[in-house]
């Protein structure tokens, strides 16, 4: 092998690596996890500078109530690869997220971007209502013996 073509692998092999470290793609094994609709958008929103687009679709949920929205949960980050958290942090950028959470006096909570946009509200919890009998009314059946 000539000089001439040393070199030239050794620029592919850089290009390479550097084009990894600007990628902000999604891994092809861990589909996008989000579950509001602005956290979608924003998403969607961002672009890969080297790839374009970052995702094929989200991933398939199952419905469950939303106490924490995905991005303000510190947890997802341990269990998905450095990628996709590199992922996540591009696509939400620091002038509009994280959301706050604001308690509501009635004890509903809502979450509210940097710029004032509300993306998610829960509803106050039920209101639990205790049955309070005067008396308790027990019967027991008497068994008759066999004579």
């Amino acid at each position: 092998m000539n000089l001439k073509n040393r070199l030239s692998k050794l620029e592919k092999t850089k290009r390479g690596i550097i084009a990894e470290v600007e990628c902000i793609c999604f891994p092809p094994e861990e589909p996008t996890r989000v579950e509001l609709c602005a956290e979608m958008e924003a998403v969607a929103a961002v672009s890969c500078p080297i790839h374009g687009k970052r995702f094929k679709h989200f991933a398939d949920t199952v419905y469950r109530a939303i106490c924490v929205p995905t991005h303000l949960d510190p947890h997802w980050r341990t269990w998905h690869s450095p990628q996709y958290v590199k992922a996540m942090d591009a696509s939400f950028p620091s002038d509009r997220w994280p959301a706050t959470k604001i308690g509501e006096p009635d004890g509903a909570a809502r979450f509210v971007l940097k710029d004032g946009t509300e993306i998610h509200r829960m509803a106050p919890p039920p209101e639990i209502l205790e049955y309070k009998s005067p008396t308790a009314v027990s019967h027991v059946l008497k068994q008759e013996q066999p004579s």
